[in-house]
């Protein structure tokens, strides 16, 4: 009887990344990082399991109860695969928040994992980068992690044409419901809900979504201006008799001084003005936004983050605000796919700066490790082949990987302490002592880097 064969496929939601993939996601990480550092941002992980609740008290209940791996090992102790790391990152920052020198800057790129349906750009394990800086109160907080986004995306190539920054600000949306609409404080989570929603709905379904919320057609229709402002300015002139507390109001004041930074750092190319702007996570209480493909073909968010305010109350009486965003890798790599962003080439590994050693003979075997130890010490890449058979068909193969300089090694060399080097490119070759290896290596190499480096006059 045959054994069962099980499934090639990983499990669904969840992807294998061969060597081709892991070099795509190192290109679109190492981005990420210098970015960071040059903001000096540093890197840090935690365990990929956190107490469930921990997102209980302050995430949304629908990532919660309908889109996390929940692990119950034994009764009473439920663990979550963390869905995102910032309630992990308020947890390490409570930890040390007396040792640590404020403004506290830190980025992770983690592994993190949702329970959803998996579509184009959303899969149930995911690689997010994440960024963030606590300890600053002031709007430049802001205008440094909008800054940041900027820069990121240019640094792939990305433009004002195919991005944009839309904003807004929790605080000025509770003035707008309290103040302007007199939204009973209890129903103004439900505004936010609507909001996050919209875009997801038809128009038919957001209207009855309305009219199901609330009867008054006066906040039906301030709602609805919420929804589709994207001028500050316009949006409050849309209403009549506003108080003048509204204009005293902390949110509206945020949003004001916001955009003037904004404009003075020469970001406004960049960065819009959006009321309909939420995010879903109930944690953010100030300055929002979501990043956005905004070409014809790929109108969607790609990102967003924010601030808030009492993220550490979870583990401490201190009170720490903090401004950040995640970003899924995935989304990242479909958006500069889509306008040709990913340099073809990275999906194929290089090796023209690989040391490639063709064997005559196994007896030359110890030989052959010696000599690529030595070449390893001086941080050169090498590659032995181990065939030990026609010494055409080792050179065919190391011209097919695209290798400058490939070592013939033989009964003859290995008696002679030598080594025949082979420059591929020139098909030149020649016979040099063992210790004077890595000196022609260095010359063959500074030789050919000239030949491709364009000649000033």
């Amino acid at each position: 009887m045959m054994s069962k064969k099980f499934s090639r496929d990983p499990i669904k939601g969840m992807d294998d990344f061969f060597p081709s993939d892991m070099r795509v996601v190192d290109y679109i990480t190492n981005i990420l990082r210098e970015i960071s550092e040059l903001y000096c941002y540093e890197e840090f992980d935690a365990p990929l399991l956190e107490p469930i609740e921990i997102y209980e008290a302050k995430s949304s209940t629908e990532l919660v109860n309908e889109q996390s791996f929940i692990v119950e090992k034994k009764p009473g102790e439920r663990l979550i695969l963390r869905p995102e790391i910032t309630p992990t990152l308020a947890r390490m920052v409570a930890k040390k928040s007396q040792e640590l020198k404020k403004p506290i800057r830190w980025y992770s790129i983690p592994k993190c994992y949702r329970y959803e349906q998996p579509q184009k750009g959303r899969r149930r394990e995911f690689l997010q980068y994440n960024i963030d800086i606590l300890g600053e109160d002031t709007l430049y907080a802001e205008l440094e992690i909008l800054n940041i986004v900027v820069d990121i995306l240019t640094k792939f190539g990305a433009t004002s044409d195919q991005f944009q920054i839309y904003f807004n600000n929790r605080r000025f949306i509770d003035a707008v419901c309290k103040i302007i609409l007199e939204i009973p404080r209890e129903k103004i989570q439900l505004v936010y809900t609507i909001l996050d929603k919209a875009d997801k709905m038809e128009e038919s379904e957001f209207e009855q979504y309305l009219i199901d919320s609330f009867e008054s057609e006066f906040i039906i229709r301030g709602i609805k201006k919420l929804r589709d402002a994207d001028d500050l300015d316009d949006l409050i002139e849309s209403f009549d008799d506003i108080p003048s507390e509204f204009y005293d109001s902390k949110g509206f004041q945020e949003l004001k001084n916001l955009e003037k930074l904004i404009n003075q750092a020469n970001l406004s190319e960049f960065c819009s003005f959006s009321s309909g702007v939420v995010r879903g996570l109930d944690y953010y209480t100030g300055t929002v936004f979501e990043v956005f493909d905004t070409g014809e073909d790929n109108i969607r968010a790609i990102f967003g983050g924010g601030r808030y305010d009492d993220l550490l109350s979870l583990y401490s009486d201190e009170q720490m605000s903090g401004i950040g965003f995640g970003m899924g890798l995935l989304m990242l790599e479909l958006f500069l796919r889509t306008y040709g962003l990913l340099p073809e080439e990275i999906s194929v590994p290089d090796y023209s700066e690989v040391i490639y050693i063709a064997n005559i003979d196994e007896k030359v075997a110890p030989y052959v490790f010696k000599i690529s130890n030595m070449i390893r010490e001086n941080d050169c890449a090498c590659m032995i082949d181990y065939r030990f058979e026609n010494l055409g068909n080792q050179l065919s193969k190391a011209n097919d990987l695209g290798v400058s300089i490939s070592l013939i090694i033989g009964p003859k060399e290995m008696e002679e302490k030598k080594v025949t080097i082979k420059n591929m490119i020139s098909e030149e070759q020649k016979t040099v002592d063992k210790s004077n290896l890595i000196s022609v290596i260095e010359i063959i190499f500074s030789e050919l880097e000239e030949k491709k480096s364009p000649k000033i006059h």
